[in-house]
């Protein structure tokens, strides 16, 4: 199967609600249990694992997702369950195991493959410089430097596609000083505004060097992927919560488009990409430097070795449940209950790779929860969007407004875990469904989001009864936030931002989750995104940038931050492990 059918596919997953079950076909079922993959082999060699259909909840498909990808990286289906969902895990080897004999094939006939490479054990492959993670950060990373020297580049990516984090953004970017403000007409945006704004959204807990970096090179480095990678962007930018001023650029096609992008960047400048390859330890030579890692790559391993350095790229740990409720502080409530918005890659492995060599780790505490996503998968709504750049309200299960809609994401997390069901509503009147067009942009998005049971349209009415919520009480709770937006003073939470009267229907109104979005800690770096060991000393020949890092967004990320993290500490360790810094 091609990489662009498995796209789909796990696209397909992260949307798929609890009860309504879709598949690479069409067709539906509604029988309990029932899981029917499509394993393609070559060469006795197991490449991928097509999910065809499966009715399971939406959590658990992630589980499937990573349970494909144990059994690619060790090419036999003999993989240990997922923990927290064994029965998915064993319905999904089954279905594995069957489609595999009515192919012909048998368990011996997958470890004669791997008998007849037994002589190649730890077999070795070289490079100048090696990127482990193919998201965001890692094809930055690749970019810059084979477009700066002549190095030799291996970018490692344990799933069957690149992407990561980022595929399943919007690739929003934020940049002070860019061209849509000047287009529209913002001259008051700054670094030092930019760098005020990061550092106070992250409850001045970050680097104050890091995020000067940041702020001084991010319009830079948007150019950049505008002029010299080719990132199509729109021709408007948005704002969002802890931003003093509009400023992030959107690219055309959202994160998936953008990924793309500099994915094919990287390979037409001659970046080599292995795919299904998992690292699992850092290798360091007698001099203590870090000259590569050891991976599983299509049931073989490998050592990779690079003569340079070692970029790590991984991501953070937001769908590693035992990881978060590790080392969370705050929140205290980040079992297996509470989603995440993250790729089921994202578990932490970078981190754990290098705090078992000696990395520093810094803000593990600071767990960011983002706070408007579907309560069937997890994932956030592209809906919300109306929430963020025009006007909506939150509501509760008692139809009252608990919070300033526009504050930051983590204030209004810890305001929605508060609720009733810890649950909220968001209600979005004609005049914004029309000014965003969003009844064609996400057509899609609404349609399933009917079909999960989470969003309704109509009248007031007819929302209020859908959710069960006191009509009488969100009619006045309308009619009272109306009375402070026509006097500009929002008397009970102070919001200031498109601060309009909410319209007359027909409105949308969706059901609202929090869920785990992105981990502010990590390896701590300097500012040449060297990894920092527990000594305070640079690890010789390691680097790290994107969410695997730390220190940089203190407790909280402002909303369109992370592309800008991971671009600029991305070129930057190119550069650095050009220059074997």
């Amino acid at each position: 199967m091609k990489r662009k059918g498995w796209i789909l596919c796990l696209v397909l997953m992260m949307i798929t609600a609890a009860g309504i079950w879709l598949t690479a076909t069409g067709r539906q079922t509604g029988e309990p249990g029932e899981i029917r993959v499509d394993v393609v082999v070559d060469n006795h060699v197991i490449t991928h694992i097509e999910i065809l259909e499966h009715n399971e909840m939406p959590e658990f498909s992630k589980s499937m997702v990573q349970l494909a990808d144990n059994i690619v990286a060790k090419n036999s289906p003999d993989v240990d369950v997922i923990s927290g969902a064994t029965l998915t895990s064993n319905r999904f080897l089954k279905a594995v195991k069957r489609n595999l004999e009515e192919k012909g094939y048998s368990p011996e006939d997958l470890a004669t493959a791997e008998r007849e490479n037994d002589s190649a054990d730890h077999m070795q492959t070289e490079c100048d410089i090696l990127i482990i993670g193919g998201g965001g950060a890692g094809f930055s990373a690749a970019i810059e430097a084979a477009s700066t020297s002549d190095s030799r580049i291996i970018v490692l990516e344990k799933m069957s596609f690149g992407g990561g984090n980022t595929r399943m953004s919007g690739g929003e970017y934020a940049a002070p000083g860019n061209w849509v403000q000047q287009e529209e007409g913002v001259f008051d945006d700054s670094q030092e505004l930019y760098y005020q704004d990061i550092y106070e959204g992250g409850g001045r807990k970050g680097s104050p060097k890091l995020i000067r970096i940041l702020a001084e090179q991010a319009l830079e480095n948007a150019l950049w992927l505008r002029d010299f990678v080719g990132v199509e962007y729109k021709d408007y930018q948005s704002w969002y919560g802890g931003h003093s001023v509009p400023r992030t650029l959107w690219p055309v096609g959202d994160g998936p488009a953008y990924i793309d992008t500099l994915i094919g960047k990287a390979e037409e400048l001659g970046v080599d990409v292995h795919y299904n390859t998992r690292a699992v330890e850092l290798i360091r030579d007698s001099a203590g430097r870090v000259s590569g890692v050891r991976a599983v790559r299509m049931g073989k391993t490998v050592d990779y070795v690079a003569h340079k350095g070692v970029i790590l790229t991984t991501g953070g740990f937001g769908a590693n449940v035992d990881m978060r409720m590790e080392y969370d502080t705050h929140w205290k409530t980040l079992d297996a209950s509470i989603p995440t918005t993250n790729s089921p890659a994202i578990v932490g492995d970078g981190i754990v790779m290098a705090r078992d060599i000696g990395a520093n780790l810094v803000g593990m505490e600071d767990i960011q929860l983002y706070p408007v996503n579907n309560p069937a998968t997890g994932n956030y709504y592209f809906m919300d969007y109306a929430r963020i750049n025009a006007n909506a309200l939150l509501l509760n299960q008692e139809g009252e407004r608990f919070v300033d809609e526009k504050e930051t994401r983590d204030n209004l997390s810890a305001a929605i875990l508060k609720q009733t069901d810890a649950r909220a509503y968001e209600l979005i009147d004609s005049s914004v469904i029309k000014s965003m067009n969003l009844e064609h942009l996400y057509e899609g998005e609404m349609e399933k989001c009917i079909q999960q049971g989470v969003l309704a349209r109509g009248s007031l009415e007819d929302c209020c009864e859908y959710f069960k919520l006191p009509i009488e009480e969100v009619r006045n709770t309308i009619e009272e936030y109306n009375e402070f937006a026509a006097a500009g003073n929002d008397l009970d939470f102070g919001r200031t931002e498109h601060l309009q009267a909410i319209s007359q229907g027909p409105y949308i109104m969706f059901s609202c989750i929090v869920s785990v979005h992105h981990t502010m800690g990590g390896v701590e770096i300097d500012e040449y995104a060297r990894v920092i060991d527990t000594s305070g000393e640079p690890i010789k020949g390691l680097y790290a940038a994107g969410e695997v890092t730390g220190g940089i967004h203190g407790s909280n990320r402002l909303g369109s931050m992370s592309i800008p993290d991971t671009v600029t500490f991305g070129r930057i360790a190119a550069k650095s492990a050009v220059a074997e810094r």
